[in-house]
């Protein structure tokens, strides 16, 4: 018989203690063998929340999104993890689907917001520029890199499932915000397949998002860029 595959939630957060009131209690906690947060030094008693509710919480060692990616894979205990971000863009009810996705096979799991059944926040107005930029940027890589794999339609959605040998096999280097781009851009050139499932992206809850969507972009350029020329960040064999 086959080991049934264990997987982590890591709950990635700065200051978010009030969207994680009304986010965490909807966590389908059951549905995975781990939970740990990941906290980027939150000055808001999001720490002491979470440790409330008996959840194990790491401070992140290194600044920015990546960082707190690496500290999840660093302190992940499973066969494959998933990060979550409890700010009100993900919906929590697909933490079950991702799971049940990297048990029944699935090496990298994404939920999409841009295929049929997804929805973009995005999707009501007239004029969509961050949608638009990422399709342009998915049909792009997926032009550069696709081969044989299934069309990667989500590129920069932070909510994902991906099995931990399969996460160090890609030597990922970004500690910015471009992470998770570049884990899609590495997983297609080291010939991983990614299964997407539609998902419902709803608005953020409290607050502004830390990332500025020009400056984000330009960084994820500067990135596709390196990943297009440099020749170490290409499979040796």
């Amino acid at each position: 018989m086959t080991r049934k595959i264990t997987v982590s939630l890591a709950i990635i957060v700065l200051n978010e203690k009030v969207s994680s009131e009304v986010i965490f209690p909807k966590i389908p906690l059951e549905t995975v063998e781990e939970v740990y947060v990941i906290d980027g030094n939150s000055t808001d008693g999001t720490q002491a929340y979470y440790k409330q509710h008996n959840i194990t919480v790491f401070e992140q060692t290194i600044k920015g999104l990546g960082g707190a990616t690496f500290e999840a894979r660093k302190r992940c205990k499973t066969d494959a993890i998933i990060f979550f971000h409890p700010d009100g863009n993900e919906n929590p009810s697909d933490i079950k689907k991702c799971a049940n996705a990297l048990r029944d096979g699935h090496s990298f799991v994404i939920p999409s917001r841009m295929i049929k059944g997804g929805y973009n926040e995005e999707d009501e107005l007239l004029v969509k520029p961050r949608k638009w930029f990422n399709k342009a940027l998915a049909y792009f890589v997926n032009f550069l890199w696709k081969r044989k794999k299934p069309y990667v339609s989500e590129i920069v959605q932070g909510f994902r499932g991906i099995r931990c040998d399969v996460f160090d096999q890609l030597h990922l280097d970004k500690y910015d915000c471009t992470i998770d781009f570049q884990m899609v851009i590495r997983a297609l050139k080291y010939n991983i397949s990614i299964y997407e499932f539609p998902t419902i992206e709803s608005k953020r809850l409290f607050g502004k998002t830390s990332f500025n969507s020009i400056e984000t972009g330009v960084a994820e350029l500067i990135m596709l860029a390196r990943e297009i020329f440099n020749k170490s960040t290409y499979p040796t064999n």
